[in-house]
């Protein structure tokens, strides 16, 4: 219980991995929806901790949670709102960057020592 509050806190801010999965699935869904059972199968995830962070979803909103009768069952069928399906505009100059489109950006993230010797960005930062 404890650790789940805390993963709970932590992800308000930047939104856990969980969190981003759930919300793939449903822009993923489009208009059609999914219901909301179908995705604690899919992520393999209780109803409860699933119903927590769909709840706090939607009130950020970007999902909507839609009572329906599916098998003779009242279950929630969840859609994704214009907020979810928003793309944010990014400047041209981003693409021109090498680590966005770098293969290792992973792999590399967090390590100065490994970004400070990365032919490409060198390559880029002094224009050759």
């Amino acid at each position: 219980m404890r650790s789940e509050s805390r993963e709970l806190r932590l992800s308000e801010g930047g939104g856990s991995q969980l969190e981003r999965k759930i919300l793939d699935i449903v822009a993923a869904s489009g208009e059609a929806g999914i219901l909301q059972r179908d995705i604690w199968h899919l992520l393999n995830i209780d109803s409860r901790r699933g119903s927590r962070i769909v709840k706090r979803l939607e009130r950020m909103g970007f999902l909507t949670r839609e009572v329906v009768v599916h098998k003779g069952r009242r279950m929630y069928l969840l859609k994704p709102t214009p907020k979810l399906l928003l793309v944010p505009k990014l400047p041209p100059v981003l693409d021109e960057i090498p680590c966005f489109y770098c293969p290792h950006l992973l792999s590399c993230s967090g390590e100065a020592s490994r970004v400070l010797n990365c032919e490409r960005l060198e390559k880029w930062l002094y224009g050759e």
